[in-house]
């Protein structure tokens, strides 16, 4: 009795040949998925690498600008330091675009005006110290690092999820799809072995029939044949005992 899941397949050669294409189409696919997940997860690995760098150096320099603003609000006050920061005139502007990175589209950010010389600070030389200059100066790299860590950081998701969504398609393909056409097919190849076993003994059969059948004919033709030669063999006995009694008289 077949099996429920194979009711809707219909056993035949054809159907196998299909049944073959699609196997041989799913585990190419499946080896093709695996390589591309495998080098995205590579590219993934080194990018949080450098990503977990690239947040040890930011933590280390926010430590370090912190540190400066402690220093230069004793020396000079919150109030110095508030109109220091409020004295510059153009803002730092982020400029999100896309970019490709191993065939994946990925955010691109640029950060503009972060890091301004010294004339474009929009204070001057007059009333300030070499402590504000560095102090600013330690703030514009946070910045840049700052940036520089959203982009890695979506980068790093957008990678995440490209690789999440290729182990699904993998595990479908390696637990489902692949399992179910290897078991249709061994279901067809099985129908069909028994269905030329059957027409092999239904030939051998009626071989046999035939021959049997042959068999009786020529033994049925024999057996006339031996009464036809013993009915001629009688006759020409009684015709030459005719003729004998014959010449007697």
């Amino acid at each position: 009795m077949p099996n429920r899941r194979h009711r809707r397949t219909t056993p035949t050669r054809r159907e196998l040949l299909s049944v073959t294409d699609e196997l041989a189409l799913a585990r190419k696919g499946e080896r093709i998925l695996e390589r591309r997940r495998d080098s995205l997860v590579f590219v993934l690995l080194d990018l949080l690498d450098r990503w977990t760098e690239l947040r040890r150096e930011t933590d280390e320099a926010f430590r370090d600008a912190a540190e400066l603003h402690v220093w230069g609000a004793e020396r000079e006050g919150e109030i110095a330091l508030r109109a220091l920061s409020e004295a510059r005139s153009s803002h730092t502007e982020l400029i999100v675009s896309e970019t490709k990175l191993v065939g994946l589209t990925v955010p691109f950010f640029l950060s503009t005006s972060a890091r301004r010389s010294l004339d474009g600070r929009g204070y001057g030389v007059l009333g300030t110290s070499a402590l504000d200059d560095e102090l600013v100066g330690s703030y514009e790299s946070v910045v840049e690092d700052v940036v520089r860590l959203a982009e890695m950081r979506a980068v790093l998701l957008r990678l995440l999820a490209e690789v999440r969504r290729l182990r699904l398609r993998v595990n479908y393909l390696t637990q489902r799809l692949i399992p179910e056409l290897e078991v249709k097919k061994r279901y067809i190849r099985r129908y069909l072995d028994e269905r030329e076993q059957e027409e092999h003994f239904r030939q051998f059969r009626t071989k046999q029939r035939n021959e049997r059948r042959d068999a009786e004919r020529r033994r049925a033709e024999r057996q006339e044949n031996e009464r036809r030669r013993a009915e001629r063999q009688e006759d020409g006995s009684a015709e030459t005992r005719r003729t004998d009694d014959s010449d007697r008289d």
